[in-house]
C-alpha cells in the first residue's frame, strides 16, 4: 500500500482529525475505504456535492484524481528530493498545503485567478524561463483553456529536460474531441459539456495526440491497470494520468 509522504506537521494534524472524527462517527471505524493522502480509513465514503457519488474523504477532502495522482507522486522517486522545482496549476487546498510547506520543494502554485493560488497565470502566457520545472502538475484545467494547444506548449516549454509532467483531463472513449464554438454561453456548455466552464469533452485517444504535438512523449496510466484492483477499490481511484516527458 502506497502511503502518504506528508511532512509530520501535517501528518499529525490529518490524525488528530481523523481521531477526532470516528469519536463523534464510531460506526464509521470500520475500514473498507482508504485515503492514501491523509491515511484515514472509513467504512464509506463521504458523497461527493452535486455528483451523485459516494467518492470524497471525510478528512482531507481528496476525490478520485486526487488520490490517484497522490499515490503516483509517492512513488516517484524523485519528486520529494530535496530542490525539486514544482509547477502547481489549479491547486487542490490539500496539496497546496502539502507542497508548499515542504521545504524540499521549490513551489509554485499557479491558478488564472489570483484568489486561488500566489502566483496569477495564464497557462497559454506562463510567464517563467524554458526548462525552470523539474516536474509539473496540471489536473483538470485544459478542459477549461479555450487555446489548449498553446497551454500544453507552455507547459512543455517550462519543463525541465528529463523532466516530468503529471497532467489530467476529463476523457472518454469516442471518436474525436467534440467541442464546438457556436457553444459559448455557461447553459449552451452545461448542456453540451456537463459543465458551464467546459470548453470540450476530450476523446482519449485525441488528447494523447495533442500533448505528443505539443513535443511530449506520453504515457497513459490507466488506475486499475497501473495499481491493481485491490487498491483501485480501497483507495477509489479515479481519471487516467497522462505522464508526460
Amino acid at each position: 500500500m502506497a502511503q502518504a509522504n506528508l511532512p509530520l506537521h501535517i501528518a499529525s494534524k490529518y490524525a488528530l482529525e481523523y481521531r477526532r472524527f470516528v469519536a463523534k462517527k464510531p460506526k464509521m471505524a470500520e475500514p473498507k475505504v482508504h485515503c492514501p493522502c491523509c491515511g484515514s480509513s472509513f467504512k464509506e465514503w463521504r458523497p461527493v456535492f452535486g455528483r451523485g457519488r459516494k467518492a470524497e474523504c471525510h478528512i482531507c477532502h481528496s476525490f478520485e484524481r486526487h488520490r490517484h495522482i497522490w499515490i503516483t507522486l509517492a512513488n516517484d522517486p524523485d519528486f520529494f528530493a530535496k530542490g525539486t522545482s514544482l509547477l502547481h496549476f489549479a491547486p487542490e487546498p490539500f496539496f497546496k498545503t502539502v507542497f508548499g510547506e515542504n521545504p524540499a520543494i521549490d513551489y509554485y502554485d499557479c491558478d488564472l485567478a489570483k484568489e486561488r493560488a500566489t502566483h496569477q497565470v495564464d497557462i497559454t502566457q506562463i510567464p517563467f524561463e524554458n526548462g525552470k520545472f523539474d516536474r509539473i502538475i496540471c489536473s483538470h484545467v485544459l478542459e477549461h483553456v479555450p487555446d489548449d494547444r498553446k497551454g500544453m506548449r507552455e507547459l512543455r516549454r517550462v519543463l525541465k529536460p528529463g523532466g516530468v509532467a503529471y497532467i489530467m483531463v476529463p476523457s472518454e472513449v469516442r471518436e474525436g474531441t467534440y467541442e464546438d464554438p457556436a457553444v459559448n454561453t455557461p447553459e449552451l456548455r452545461l448542456k453540451h459539456y456537463g459543465q458551464e466552464t467546459h470548453v470540450r469533452i476530450y476523446s482519449r485517444n485525441d488528447f494523447v495526440e495533442r500533448l505528443r504535438e505539443a513535443g511530449f512523449q506520453v504515457q497513459t496510466q490507466f488506475p486499475k491497470v497501473r495499481w491493481g484492483e485491490e487498491m483501485y477499490r480501497d483507495f477509489t481511484l479515479g481519471d487516467n494520468i497522462y505522464i508526460c516527458r
